[in-house]
């Protein structure tokens, strides 16, 4: 799926927003083939990794949310998962229409379950915007 223009700017601006709550490193957007759509780093944060790293991670994460799924009928669907590393906290979150998926990275001292609840509830405002410029 293409994003228009407008699809596009909701989605920068849902990142924006995000990068401006505290210890909110990184949010990015990921579609369906793990390549990362919109996105930014909060301002001066410098990336622990290269632009090549991080495309590997995009693709990772949703194939990681993927195989997750294969699970779906038994279990449940996916709401999150959080991975802490020793300098950071990755958080991916699939949207409501699996789309997407949202890209998190945080100081290790953040509170995942804070952050989840806070993408959840302005990614659904997104997503409305998002499917009625369809």
């Amino acid at each position: 799926m293409t994003l228009t223009f407008k699809q596009s700017n909701l989605l920068d601006t849902f990142c924006k927003i995000m990068c401006d709550k505290p210890k909110i490193r990184f949010c990015g957007i990921i579609n369906s083939m793990g390549r990362l759509v919109a996105g930014r780093f909060k301002d001066n944060i410098l990336p622990l990794d290269n632009e090549q790293q991080r495309q590997m991670l995009y693709m990772q994460s949703k194939l990681e949310l993927s195989m997750k799924g294969e699970f779906n009928d038994n279990l449940g669907h996916v709401n999150y998962v959080v991975t802490y590393r020793d300098n950071v906290v990755i958080i991916c979150i699939p949207s409501d229409n699996q789309q997407y998926h949202i890209l998190i990275s945080a100081e290790r001292s953040s509170n995942a379950h804070e952050i989840v609840n806070d993408v959840a509830n302005l990614f659904k405002k997104i997503e409305i915007g998002l499917d009625q410029q369809t």
